[in-house]
Parts: C-alpha cells; structure tokens; sequence
C-alpha cells in the first residue's frame, strides 16, 4: 500500500473483555479521516478513458481503505451524475464503480464541489478532509469554481487533483493543494495508474503532519 496518509497513527492495545463502552471514541479518533473520489464521466471520457478510470479509483479505494480512511466516490459531469457517500469500509463506492460503464454530458466542476462541501462539512472532526479530483477537460465557470476552493480551502480541506492531457492537467493544477505539475496525466495509458496515485502523492503532507 503506498504510504499516503498525512501521519502515522497508532493506537494501543485493548486492555478490556468484553470491550468497554469507550471503544468507539478510542477507534475514531485513530482515524485517518475523509476524502471524496470525483471521476469525471463527461462524454469525452466514454470508452476505454472510462473503464481506465474505474480501474485506477479501484486502487485508490482499496489504500484509503487500508489507511483508515472514510472514502466515497463522485461521478460528475455538469452536475453529480452519481455518488457513493464516503464510508469506512469502501463497499458503497465499489458498487458504484461496478455500474460505471458508460460516460456522456458536458463538464462544470462548480456543482460537484457544492457537494462534496456538503458532504465534508458531516466530518468537522476528522483529522484530514480531503478532495481527489480526476478530470479531462476544464473547470467550467473557472471564477466560480476557484472562489468555492478557496472556500473549502480555508476550512481545512485539501485538494489532490489529477488532468488528462496538458490543457486538463494545467486547469486541475490550479486548484490543487500540490505543486500544479503533479496534476498531469499524459495518455489514457496512463489513466488508471495516475488516478491510483493520487493516493500516493499525499505522503509529501503526512510527513508534514
């Protein structure tokens, strides 16, 4: 698993049998917080780009899972054209994921950020709130887009993007809590695998953690 989280967490070792009531306080608290997947499905994305994305959000799950993360998946286009709510074992946004085939729409960011705000704003407490954005296109209404991430931004919530091709990926950097170079995706060879390490390009703020 890459090591991605924003810090280490341990935890100690139960002490009572049966358990006591103070379990679940302890277990949140060791938590590594919340991060919602957002995969673009406009029309561009329909074919192999999709089923390469859906690829790569597999393996994503799977290391925020690991990490002890809340992980839920957003599929958007000009709005929310699905969504799986972040939970802490990753079933809800597997399921999603396994009727993702097709993918068709326009592309505006600006909806799908109100929703993940929303949805953010349940896990005030959580150690690490963050956003993983995928897209192939722009950000649609680019001064309404920039203003709601300078918003959640100033809410403690970090941004990891990820853009197909030059254009995508300069357009994504700049709303990225990361260096904007780091948002570049060459080819759909390379989808998947840019998708799955977003996770991975965390480590850099764990080790600031």
């Amino acid at each position: 698993m890459a090591d991605w989280v924003r810090r280490s967490f341990t935890a100690p070792g139960l002490t009572q049998i049966p358990l006591g009531p103070h379990l679940g306080k302890l277990q949140g608290r060791y938590r590594g917080g919340v991060v919602m997947l957002c995969i673009d499905v406009s029309g561009s994305m329909d074919g192999k780009p999709i089923l390469e994305a859906v690829r790569g959000a597999g393996t994503f799950i799977t290391e925020a899972v690991e990490a002890r993360y809340d992980v839920g998946v957003m599929l958007w286009n000009t709005g929310v054209a699905d969504l799986a709510e972040p939970d802490s074992d990753g079933k809800a946004a597997r399921r999603l994921l396994d009727r993702t085939k097709k993918a068709a729409g326009g592309t505006s960011l600006l909806e799908p950020l109100e929703c993940c705000h929303q949805l953010l704003d349940r896990f005030k407490g959580a150690p690490d709130r963050v956003v993983a954005i995928f897209g192939d296109g722009d950000l649609g209404p680019r001064a309404k887009v920039l203003a709601k991430v300078a918003l959640m931004k100033a809410e403690d919530i970090r941004f990891v993007t990820r853009g197909l091709g030059r254009q995508a990926a300069a357009a994504f950097g700049e709303i990225s809590s990361e260096e904007p170079e780091s948002a570049s995706i060459d080819d759909v060879a390379d989808l998947a695998n840019g998708i799955a390490t977003m996770a991975a390009s965390l480590t850099a703020r764990r080790r600031r953690g």
